[in-house]
């Protein structure tokens, strides 16, 4: 091997002796986007556990995703300097639910420089094809489900905001350059809290509250217990035929509520009954990755980065609008516009200033539709990409 020659190091979050491996890969971020003052990292631990803590990480084998999964890694090394990192996995449940074979890679960083790139996509590729895959899509970042996917394509200089990657403009030319084509683009918007309440909402408002059997709710109003099954019941068959959609596991589901409960403003969360059957939720978390930026003079402190965004989350500005669902048999209702109207009627007396509506597929026009009706700026856009592997 020539000095200057390119070395693709794969491995297992199975395999023993990989660990100092996955932390290098995991640590890549921190040189790969030094200086650059609009990257707001999740912290380390999120990714590869914190047992004291009691925090699985992303990565780790005892992580409820790998149970129906299966991931490789990849290191893109020239003289030991590590210039970049993908990884590439196989969602099982995906496959079952869709009737196909489509492998995912995520987690993608690299240097400006294609031969990088294309080393560690066509790695990516060649895995997924040994799995029996026909199709690679991405990027996917860990957790499915929570994690936008795609790669950011407008909106560098927004608003960061929680599971919302941040990545180089250049990603996309890359991408495209090893032979992948855009499939889908997803939208977010950013919408001013404290703006009048829009006529079109309080008779959307008033008409289905004055309809009989239509009840609202706000979290704290039943049990955790309920609140996790109405939500997991709703979720499933309202995104059900979403384009890339993956059920959630009961076991995942509960977890990713256990979770939201650390940055959750309760009174933020409505639901909507008909006839008392659960028919539609809302939610919005506070956005702490406004509170995360790494310290300047210990910019690898993640317990105080952690700590500070915890004591401090009441301070947050704003929040994200990240977990909706209307029950397919009650769409066209209106349920979403009442849910707004409800939240925004408390958003706005507790003095929020903004709040994010994302992970809008492109051709979702009913949601933009509404979005467009709250004047919202268009704040970030993502492309998922991919490449035949037959």
């Amino acid at each position: 091997m020539s000095e200057k020659e390119l070395n693709i190091i794969s491995f297992s979050n199975r395999e023993s002796g990989c660990k100092r491996l996955l932390k290098r890969f995991v640590g890549f971020h921190w040189d790969h986007y030094a200086g650059d003052p609009a990257y707001i990292p999740l912290l380390d631990y999120e990714y590869l556990g914190f047992r004291l803590l009691g925090v699985i990480g992303f990565f780790e084998p005892r992580n409820l995703f790998f149970s129906h999964a299966e991931m490789v890694f990849f290191l893109a090394l020239r003289n030991g300097e590590i210039l970049g990192r993908c990884n590439a996995f196989v969602n099982h449940n995906h496959n079952t639910y869709w009737q196909d074979k489509v492998g995912f890679f995520g987690q993608f960083e690299a240097i400006r420089d294609v031969e990088v790139a294309e080393a560690l996509l066509d790695a990516a590729s060649a895995w997924l094809k040994d799995q029996g895959m026909e199709t690679i899509r991405g990027p996917q970042n860990l957790p499915v489900n929570e994690a936008t996917p795609g790669c950011m394509t407008s909106g560098f200089d927004s608003r960061p905001v929680m599971y919302y990657h941040f990545n180089k403009p250049y990603y996309a030319d890359l991408i495209q350059e090893c032979g992948f084509e855009p499939v889908k683009r997803i939208f977010s918007w950013e919408i001013r809290v404290q703006n009048p309440m829009e006529d079109k909402l309080e008779r959307i408002a008033q008409r289905l509250m004055d309809r009989p059997g239509v009840r609202i709710e706000v979290w704290n109003e039943r049990p955790l217990k309920v609140r996790k099954q109405e939500m997991f019941d709703i979720y499933n068959d309202a995104w059900g035929d979403n384009w890339g959609f993956v059920p959630f596991t009961r076991e995942e589901f509960d977890k990713v509520i256990e979770d939201l409960l650390f940055v959750m403003d309760k009174r933020l969360f409505v639901f909507v009954y008909i006839d008392n059957e659960p028919a539609a939720f809302f939610g919005g978390v506070l956005n702490i990755a406004e509170r995360m930026h790494p310290a300047k003079w210990c910019r690898r402190c993640e317990m105080l980065r952690a700590g500070w965004a915890l004591l401090t989350k009441k301070r947050a500005a704003g929040f994200r609008l990240g977990y909706l669902g209307v029950k397919k048999k009650f769409r066209r209702l209106g349920l979403a516009g009442l849910m707004i109207w409800k939240q925004k009627q408390y958003a706005q007396a507790a003095g929020y200033e903004y709040c994010d509506v994302g992970w809008v597929l492109e051709d979702n026009r009913l949601t933009i539709s509404l979005v467009e009706l709250m004047k919202a700026e268009p704040s970030k856009e993502y492309t998922i990409f991919e490449k035949s592997l037959i």
